[in-house]
């Protein structure tokens, strides 16, 4: 699936720079710190994967695994999910849309436990980041933050 998803050398290097930010900037709280790790790849993109590829993925693009629509069995009508494929944000806007979807459908299944989170462009990348997190194998991570700012109802 990932060949059919990277058709072309823009999205390939893109997903590379996404995943190198995710792998390690995401992993240091220091600002300095993120931004040792943003200069670097500004160094080395265009040094390595030359100009273009360096300007069309200057800002970093975002992933996420939730943005299909939910399948449903055609001669059953069953409910089979969404597909869970890793692919490019169409926008922040799509991906906020899509996780009010399932936000919505949590509070509709547990109405006893219905949360009503205003997520705002930050939380959404954090959405983004804890979403990776999870569906990595024996994936983990830690959130730290002031005591209600959302760590909790996001994960």
């Amino acid at each position: 699936p990932v060949i059919e998803l990277t058709k072309d050398q823009v999205t390939l290097a893109g997903l590379w720079k996404h995943e190198c930010v995710r792998v390690f900037a995401d992993k240091l709280s220091r600002e300095v710190d993120k931004n040792f790790v943003d200069k670097v790849l500004a160094e080395f993109m265009p040094q390595h994967f030359g100009e273009e590829l360096y300007e069309a993925n200057k800002e970093t693009p975002w992933y996420a695994d939730f943005q299909r629509e939910i399948a449903f069995d055609e001669e059953t009508g069953e409910e089979l999910g969404a597909p869970k494929v890793y692919e490019p944000a169409e926008s922040l806007d799509f991906v906020r849309t899509k996780a009010y979807e399932y936000l919505g459908r949590f509070n509709e299944t547990y109405p006893q436990k219905a949360m009503h989170l205003v997520l705002f462009d930050e939380a959404m990348r954090h959405l983004m980041k804890i979403n990776r997190m999870i569906q990595q194998k024996r994936g983990s991570g830690m959130l730290v933050g002031v005591g209600g700012s959302g760590e909790q109802s996001l994960a």
